[in-house]
């Protein structure tokens, strides 16, 4: 097992190796390419990016619990952050992480604040990739899942090692692949030539024979809608979470910054409607045809409710349809899209510590070949903290379902403020360090309770209840984003006059002449260390982002204003849009399916 897993990424780790050898970018030699891929990813590998690092273990486990027990379902998130990546280009590219934009506009103490919502998020990401993975491998392969939690992180962290966040991309694209050639054999494997199924019809009839069995909660107990209370409420909660989790998570914001200026939104658009197929097709297919072929020689005893939590239903499926071929082709498939997430996710927490910590605190001149090994050894770190957490949480009974319910309740509170941070220009820092805090006591607070008043006893059973995590979910965001607009607007930020490297103002105004007196030549050179900046008025509380020795200067500011408004309009038309669609593809599903016969 673990020697076809290395077989797996080898092709990416040896075009890493020849790029470093031959290419123009070399990992070792730049921090600006290790942690950033030197700002110069194109849209296509920028979007198989998105697919493969956003398709986590619970995308495609989770969402075939949900259908099996609940009915159709889907999800859709990923377009709110495609508005969130001219913004970086416009505002803050020489920032490597969120938190700096953070330190760059609001000062060190709103700096802490979101990066211990970076860490954490990184690490309730992580584990629930870790949960997820290699719960499946254990159960299809007999791997030891103390060993699987161990071997994923170092499997990742080599390749990351040799060729930085440039590797992640090319081992993203090999795996999008493989996830829809995957994908594409499972959907013709039940619609078309399996003889347990073998068409939509099949299904169809197989579903309404099951009817009222398990799925009892949704619409006449049918499998063909997702017109259900809990269904509904376990949809919400996931993506009240699956807000917060993109919002928090230096991993998305890692490929936003690693894109090429002018065309950044153009890899999030194609990335996230290309992604929104997984969450969809992977309900459908194995989701349903799990509950299709439960009490038939398939599946012929219910999946149990650990099982099912474990994330399993997929799996099965997989072993019911094909035998050991389907059960190994998951195998590699989650294997692929866990080593992808979690690559994104190890490199993401490196560069929190790297930036964050070290050269924020500790070493502000801090130089390439420092930062490099700084790099390195908080992969090392977060990799053994992953897998000691995960093993932690495996031996007390959390599962992925339960790390992925709680997101919400955790790091909602922090969300809306980041969000408004970079989109709202009169955000003031005392809102931005406050509205995180009240969100993350109130959502906690509210949670406990509810699960308290529900259950009579707090549990890891009990608080994954759904309704008491929409209650902190719902509390967390709203707390979060009620504090934010009102302490903004109540406590409003002191201004001062400030240069910002970048591309001039089309038709700007000339400025005043200079009165000319004897602090003339004082004064010359600074003028001449700003030509070609552009005066702005800022938060009085906002830091310098220091320059990294020995590295290539970046400019803050790598749009012009005709070029941030028109990556603004395409973000917009395409959120619009994805909106539009998600909304309707929702409301025909709320009606039970009988066209299909």
């Amino acid at each position: 097992m673990v020697e076809a897993n290395f077989q797996v990424l080898s092709p990416g780790e040896g075009l890493t190796l020849i790029q470093n050898r031959y290419g123009k970018h070399n990992t070792f030699k730049s921090t600006e390419e290790f942690n950033a891929a030197s700002r110069s990813v194109k849209p296509g590998v920028s979007a198989a990016g998105i697919v493969s690092s956003w398709t986590h273990a619970s995308t495609l486990l989770t969402s075939c619990t949900l259908s099996y027990s609940y009915g159709a379902v889907g999800t859709f998130q990923t377009l709110f952050f495609a508005v969130a990546a001219f913004k970086i280009k416009e505002k803050s590219d020489s920032a490597y992480t969120f938190p700096e934009i953070v330190l760059r506009g609001h000062g060190k103490i709103a700096h802490i604040i979101y990066t211990f919502f970076g860490l954490v998020t990184n690490l309730i990401n992580g584990s629930a990739l870790a949960a997820g993975g290699c719960a499946v491998f254990s159960s299809l392969t007999g791997m030891n899942i103390g060993a699987a939690y161990w071997i994923l992180p170092t499997i990742v962290t080599a390749y990351i090692v040799v060729g930085g966040l440039r590797a992640t991309f090319i081992c993203d694209y090999l795996h999008a692949i493989f996830l829809y050639v995957c994908i594409f054999a499972f959907m013709f494997q039940i619609y078309s030539i399996n003889p347990s199924i073998g068409s939509s019809s099949a299904l169809w009839h197989l579903l309404k024979e099951k009817s009222g069995s398990a799925a009892t909660d949704s619409y006449n107990g049918s499998y063909m809608t997702i017109d259900s209370n809990d269904g509904l409420v376990t949809a919400a909660t996931i993506f009240l979470g699956g807000f917060p989790a993109v919002w928090t998570d230096q991993a998305y914001w890692q490929r936003a910054i690693a894109s090429q200026p002018g065309i950044a939104v153009k890899g999030y658009i194609l990335g996230s409607f290309a992604w929104y197929a997984v969450p969809f097709a992977m309900p459908t297919t194995l989701g349903l045809a799990a509950a299709a072929l439960t009490g038939t020689a398939g599946i012929p005893v219910k999946l149990s409710a650990k099982q099912v939590s474990a994330g399993l239903v997929g799996p099965a499926a997989a072993t019911a349809l094909v035998g050991k071929v389907s059960a190994g082709l998951m195998v590699v498939l989650l294997f692929m899209a866990t080593t992808s997430s979690t690559s994104a996710e190890s490199i993401a927490a490196s560069s929190l510590v790297t930036f964050d910590i070290y050269k924020a605190y500790i070493n502000p001149r801090a130089s390439i070949k420092s930062l490099f090994w700084v790099s390195v050894f908080g992969l090392v770190i977060y990799g053994a903290l992953l897998a000691a957490i995960s093993c932690v949480f495996h031996s007390v009974g959390i599962s992925l379902n339960w790390l992925i319910k709680i997101q919400g309740s955790f790091i909602g509170g922090g969300a809306i403020p980041m969000a408004c941070a970079l989109l709202w220009d009169r955000t003031s820092t005392f809102a931005v360090i406050v509205s995180p805090v009240i969100g993350l006591v109130r959502g906690l607070t509210s949670w406990m309770i509810a699960t308290k008043m529900r259950s009579g006893t707090v549990n890891i059973t009990t608080t994954s209840n759904t309704w008491s995590l929409l209650t902190g979910d719902c509390v967390s965001l709203g707390m979060g984003a009620v504090s934010i607009i009102v302490f903004s607007l109540l406590v409003p930020n002191k201004k001062k006059l400030a240069v910002v490297e970048g591309l001039e103002e089309p038709n700007a105004l000339p400025s005043a002449p200079e009165k000319k007196g004897p602090g003339d030549q004082e004064t010359a050179p600074d003028t001449e260390k700003h030509a070609g900046g552009r005066v702005i008025e800022e938060n009085a509380d906002a830091e310098e982002l220091k320059p990294i020795k020995g590295e290539e200067y970046i400019a803050e500011l790598a749009l012009s204003p005709t070029e941030a408004k028109s990556q603004k309009r395409l973000a917009l038309i395409s959120l619009i849009l994805g909106s539009l669609i998600f909304m309707i593809s929702f409301l025909m599903a709320l009606t039970e399916i009988d066209a299909v016969r």
